[in-house]
């Protein structure tokens, strides 16, 4: 009994108060003015596209762009809620309406180019795919960073934190990469950015429990 008390003791003088984890809300600013910056430097490094102010200007393409921020400022608040044990899980679908929003934007695009082209909006253009794999390069950075932050998340929702961490970083990188990329139809652009949302975001489901475990926690 004496060996307890005295290992409890030294515990208890060992002891560090615990740090609370910053507000949902707090965390989630934090990450996207980290994220914007490196979109930024990214702009910057490139080059915007020739047009993009004009296009933005457009008020359907202003509402499809903020969508896509909007998703990933929302799927980042979604992440930072349903990591938190006793968090309700339909913190998930949080950014579910700025996603259709966003792709269904692009979808209604689709439309438009082809009253205006007709079969030629929906021609294939293979050197398109530069813009999937730009988001994806961008938003991997993006995405270990998001993973950081929540890094103990594994213990509790291992897959559906890693799935909201890529598609809030592949909705900021296709924001970022719509100001530097151009000449694609509207069909491209709808199968680039959708394809790359649903790849990264589907894949990080899968191996959430991997991710976290390479980079944090998981439960075994």
């Amino acid at each position: 009994m004496n060996d307890t008390d005295t290992l409890i003791e030294q515990l208890a003088a060992r002891a560090q108060p615990v740090k609370r984890l910053a507000s949902p809300l707090r965390r989630t600013l934090i990450w996207v003015a980290l994220a914007m910056t490196l979109i930024v430097v990214m702009v910057v490094a490139h080059g915007p596209r020739a047009g993009w102010w004009q296009d933005l200007s457009v008020p359907g393409a202003a509402i499809e762009w903020i969508a896509s921020v909007l998703t990933g400022a929302l799927a980042a608040y979604a992440v930072f809620q349903i990591s938190v044990p006793g968090r309700s899980p339909s913190w998930a679908w949080l950014p579910l309406p700025a996603a259709v929003l966003w792709l269904g934007g692009i979808g209604l695009g689709c439309l438009r180019d082809f009253a205006q082209q007709g079969a030629a909006a929906f021609a294939f253009e293979g050197a398109s795919w530069e813009c999937a794999g730009a988001i994806t390069l961008t938003s991997v950075p993006l995405g270990l960073m998001l993973l950081l932050m929540v890094r103990h998340a594994g213990v509790v929702r291992p897959g559906p934190t890693a799935m909201l961490t890529a598609l809030s970083a592949a909705a900021l990188s296709a924001a970022g990469v719509s100001l530097i990329h151009q000449g694609e139809n509207a069909l491209m652009v709808l199968l680039w950015h959708a394809g790359a949302v649903l790849v990264l975001s589907s894949t990080s489901w899968l191996f959430g429990r991997q991710l976290f475990s390479w980079i944090g926690y998981a439960r075994q």
